[in-house]
């Protein structure tokens, strides 16, 4: 006796794999009311295998699954976002800081300079400028300071002992080494969130009116 060999074979995933691309392609409102056609007005005398037509289905709820994930996963992002957004509303009047520049002098308040060296110094200047790029205040400042994180304060007066108006200023810091060559200085603004712009790349506005993004803020105060 001949030996029984599978007839659902090649047919059957060729067929499966034609319905794959079917429901990727037209979506699956689309297919469905195709299969429903198919069904309607398929020959009573060679009616759809039951192979074909479970596999049919097969194909239509794997569809129907991963388009309801994708939809619950771009809900779940969307709310994440809005949470986010929410959380910003808290920086309102409050102190950041940042890599930067500027700092603000408030009323009877003695604003830092924070900086970090990257070389040891043998020679320093520190400056503080208007809005308008003026030098305002030349601060004394140690001549020879170690690598690493710095604080110069300042009084808010300028170089003839007068107090200056409230608001932004911007600072700068200059180094030599022992080689008299330059060090290299990161500066850090610290500056009161004045605003903020949601849905934006950079949403926060602070009084200078630069504008960052939530990671480019190092600490609140």
């Amino acid at each position: 006796m001949d030996p029984i060999t599978p007839t659902a074979s090649t047919s059957t995933v060729t067929g499966q794999g034609n319905v794959q691309a079917a429901v990727s392609e037209l979506g699956s409102d689309v297919f469905l009311r195709l299969l429903v056609t198919q069904l309607q007005s398929q020959d009573p005398t060679n009616p759809v295998q039951n192979e074909d037509f479970v596999a049919q289905l097969a194909q239509f709820t794997t569809l129907e699954q991963a388009t309801h994930t994708t939809d619950l996963l771009e809900q779940l992002v969307n709310q994440d976002s809005e949470r986010s957004q929410l959380n910003l509303v808290g920086l309102l009047g409050r102190d950041i800081v940042t890599e930067g520049d500027i700092l603000t002098l408030d009323k009877e308040n003695e604003p830092g300079l924070s900086y970090v060296l990257g070389d040891d110094t043998k020679k320093m200047k520190a400056q503080v400028l208007d809005k308008n790029g003026t030098v305002v205040r030349n601060l004394d400042v140690d001549q020879i300071q170690k690598a690493g994180p710095h604080e110069v304060a300042w009084d808010g007066l300028d170089d003839a002992g007068k107090r200056l108006p409230e608001g932004p200023y911007q600072y700068v810091i200059q180094a030599l080494n022992a080689k008299d060559q330059e060090v290299k200085v990161m500066t850090f603004s610290r500056e009161k969130v004045a605003s903020l712009l949601p849905g934006t790349k950079e949403p926060v506005v602070v009084a200078s009116g630069r504008t960052y993004s939530t990671d480019q803020i190092f600490s609140i105060r």
